[in-house]
């Protein structure tokens, strides 16, 4: 199925196509965050492994750097180091929200972006279903990070049903995605989940999306456990989707807790799977290099080993992660 066609009553990606042209044409364009005319950068390069960002065209490192809750939690001089070694070092894709830290995530980017724009590819999240909220969280992202556009812009954190519904409807946010992609203020669009994998396949059955963002680590694959391996994953690999998995390191509650996953065991099992990139939090600036040095090393998992890693997490990790992402919210 895709969004050439009417389910369950939703909008089509023609109709919400007809309705942003209708508000261009009505003169809601938003005039002063509107970059029509101007050209995206070209897509960095990097001396680290890459793969297929999907259909976007691009190639992206295997890494990508994590500006959250770990980042947000450096003094400010020590967060510009740690993204300048990684930009220097290859890691040129940076994930951010609207709401890391209040705005600090974005605003630290932004620092930096005078100097390095043309050499990283930025990727921000905006967790507002309201449209008209969205539209002005949208403007406040652009001016924090101190750039024109953002090359990822990601619906952020789909939970529930309700979610679908409120981004659905006529006039919701996806409309509001695609009216940004459209006015060159986002170069792609989608979405991202941390704990439904089922509402996030569902999204992404239903409309016509460039990037996905989903919680994989080797304890999200079945369905006690979210499922996301089994569901969502999937999807996005049948829809050609650039795939970013998040909580590689179970967010403390595998790598620091369980001896058997270490850092390295972990983001090796994500990037064995049919992903574009890995978005890790480094608590500390020495997990850069460490995490690079994985990276750079890569190994597939073959398919038997990975599933004895699975087997494993099943039996020893339990419903930990599940749980401690039912209360979790990303905002950090």
């Amino acid at each position: 199925m895709d969004g050439r066609n009417k389910i369950n009553g939703k909008l089509t990606r023609r109709e919400f196509i007809a309705g942003t042209a209708a508000l261009a044409a009505a003169g809601m364009a938003g005039g002063k965050l509107r970059a029509e005319g101007s050209r995206f950068h070209a897509i960095p390069t990097s001396p680290l492994p890459t793969r297929r960002f999907g259909k976007t065209g691009a190639k992206v490192p295997l890494l990508t750097f994590g500006s959250g809750s770990r980042w947000v939690q450096y003094d400010t001089d020590t967060a510009l180091k740690v993204m300048n070694e990684a930009i220097d070092s290859g890691v040129f894709y940076l994930d951010s929200a609207h709401g890391y830290g209040n705005g600090k995530s974005e605003e630290r980017i932004g620092m930096l972006m005078p100097a390095r724009r043309k050499e990283v590819l930025i990727q921000t999240k905006i967790m507002s279903r309201g449209p008209d909220q969205f539209r002005k969280d949208l403007e406040l992202s652009l001016k924090r990070l101190n750039v024109d556009y953002v090359d990822s812009l990601l619906m952020h954190s789909m939970q529930h049903e309700d979610d679908l519904e409120a981004v659905e409807k006529k006039g919701g946010t996806l409309e509001q995605l695609y009216r940004a992609k459209e006015e060159g203020l986002a170069r792609w669009v989608g979405a991202s989940s941390h704990t439904n994998s089922l509402v996030l396949a569902t999204l992404l059955g239903r409309h016509e999306l460039d990037v996905v963002q989903m919680a994989l680590n080797v304890a999200t694959n079945n369905a006690r456990d979210m499922g996301f391996e089994e569901n969502a994953l999937p999807m996005a690999v049948e829809r050609d989707m650039g795939i970013i998995a998040m909580k590689v390191m179970g967010q403390d509650q595998i790598v620091g807790k369980y001896d058997k996953f270490d850092y390295a065991t972990c983001l090796r099992y994500c990037l064995s799977l049919p992903i574009s990139s890995a978005t890790v939090g480094m608590p500390q600036p020495e997990h850069l290099p460490q995490n690079i040095e994985v990276v750079r090393n890569f190994k597939p998992y073959s398919d038997s080993e990975r599933e004895k890693i699975k087997a494993d997490a099943a039996g020893e990790i339990k419903t930990s992660f599940a749980e401690f992402m039912a209360g979790h919210r990303d905002t950090a």
